[in-house]
């Protein structure tokens, strides 16, 4: 199956659930009316999908929402590997991962889509605030402001200038020996990344085993990285048992790293290798084990009797507020759920909401007194918690949304009106199409259009043509000259 996306045609193998679909499709057009209603971003045609990008403290950077869709759908072949998004800065890719704690929707714990929306979202304002950025993106666009930073470590005058002298001394292993032996520690730090490990394998191995033996107390994170790098090429056959003792490393980078990296022979070898580690809820990679452990679904009953433990036990207020939302998603937690919203300060609701799951009636009369409040990142949270909620008619919720919301939480809404494909649905979204918002309009046109069946979509396609909006005239011309090209009625 091919979907039609703005950002590029998208191919759904039959593998995926049609639940995993959906919920592509929603993070796609949460970027697309991210994109739009910003411009600070702009698209761009890359071959034969579009990107967006914008330039952060003088650096291009970019995102690709179709690549970070493909990876949610299987797709190995991105270039971009397992859990890391499809961001570049200056055409060069850049390892961000998601922060610890981030769940997902629909039984996922990791949506690269919705995460990119995320990223494009943070981008929304001028200068994006610091300490919200992912780390190693931040070591890219603000050197200066971030420890480690590439203004340290990748650009200085010193590293080019042994970089140089590594290049006109160095031809050999022992030359390769002789040149690293003659550095201090701080200069050989620095000159790693010239060590080829097929042109210098020796001398690769020996500063690996060097990095490494030094054992897990040091925080040289960027070190043992490089050095576990080099074991993985010099000595595969022994690198898989290599990687267990780092994944309580002290630095974030490195206890990720083998993690992620661990080749598991099967649930057992994984609950083994993992679990032990599941105690350490302070740990930054907590939620990267939680992630490995997924992966098995015999194991899925015995990681939430041990997170449901953990969520008893803990008094770390941040810890329960996500580890809640993600055992939601997997069983019933409803009675926890009604207990933390009233621990919750109001700051925090909109992200505990956006990320449960609750399975009973009373969430239609609390999200009807949230929605009178009139706070719209609270109401798009209650959007995306409606839409798995089917104990009760959502009907008037979805109604008090769409006419009492802001644009935002209207065209959010409007993705979810469409998979329920209603002719209550149909007119919800219709009633938007003379929104004094064009991208409000836009979207409700785009996606009456989604109705493909419906008695009345060409007519109020038809509509759309006379629109005093350019852009929405346009949409409606080219939703009519599909339909046609697909032999519907007009």
């Amino acid at each position: 199956m091919n979907l039609a996306t703005s950002f590029g045609p998208l191919h759904v193998p039959h593998s995926v659930p049609s639940e995993r679909v959906s919920a592509v499709k929603r993070a796609l057009q949460w970027c697309d009316t991210i994109t739009e209603g910003t411009s600070l971003w702009r698209r761009k045609a890359v071959k034969k999908h579009v990107v967006v990008e914008r330039f952060v403290n003088g650096a291009k950077v970019t995102l690709s929402p179709i690549l970070a869709a493909r990876q949610d759908f299987g797709d190995d072949k991105t270039g971009f590997s397992r859990h890391h998004l499809p961001v570049t800065v200056n055409d060069h890719p850049v390892c961000v991962v998601p922060k610890p704690g981030i769940t997902g929707r629909n039984k996922s714990l990791l949506l690269h889509t919705d995460l990119v929306a995320s990223l494009l979202q943070l981008f929304c304002i001028e200068d994006p605030p610091l300490e919200e950025l992912p780390k190693t993106l931040g070591k890219v666009l603000y050197p200066k402001a971030f420890p480690g930073g590439r203004f340290d470590i990748f650009f200085s005058p010193e590293r080019q200038r042994l970089r140089e002298q590594f290049h006109g001394e160095v031809g050999t292993e022992d030359e390769a020996m002789a040149f690293f032996g003659a550095l201090d520690e701080r200069s050989w730090v620095h000159c790693l990344p010239l060590l080829d490990p097929l042109t210098y394998p020796e001398c690769a191995r020996f500063h690996a085993e060097r990095i490494l033996g030094r054992g897990i107390e040091r925080r040289n994170g960027i070190n043992i990285v490089w050095a576990l790098d080099i074991i993985q090429t010099l000595d595969p056959e022994h690198y898989n048992e290599r990687l267990p003792i780092f994944m309580s490393h002290q630095a974030e980078d490195v206890a990720r790293y083998a993690i992620e990296n661990y080749q598991v022979v099967d649930s057992e070898d994984g609950w083994d290798a993992f679990s032990p580690l599941l105690g350490h809820t302070w740990n930054e990679s907590f939620w990267e084990i939680v992630v490995r452990l997924l992966e098995f679904p015999d194991l899925q009953e015995s990681l939430l009797d041990r997170c449901e433990i953990l969520f008893t036990e803990s008094e770390d207020h941040d810890f329960r507020t996500k580890i809640l939302p993600f055992m939601s998603n997997y069983r019933n937690m409803d009675d926890s759920i009604r207990a933390m919203i009233g621990e919750l300060q109001p700051h925090e609701l909109p992200t505990f909401v956006f990320e449960i799951k609750t399975y009973g009636a009373w969430f239609e009369e609390i999200a009807f007194e949230w929605v009178e409040i009139g706070r719209s990142r609270l109401n798009r949270s209650i959007v995306e918690a409606l839409m798995a909620n089917t104990s009760f008619d959502r009907s008037p919720l979805w109604e008090k949304l769409m006419h009492s919301s802001s644009g935002a939480v209207r065209t959010s809404l409007m993705p979810h009106l469409a998979n329920v494909g209603t002719d209550q649905a149909f007119r919800l979204i219709e009633s938007q199409t003379s929104h004094d918002m064009r991208f409000v309009s836009r979207q409700a046109y785009r996606w009456i259009a989604s109705f493909k069946t419906h008695p009345r979509t060409s007519e109020v396609l038809h509509q759309g043509t006379k629109s005093d909006f350019k852009g929405v005239a346009l949409e409606c011309e080219r939703q009519l000259r599909l339909r046609r090209e697909e032999g519907l009625n007009d």
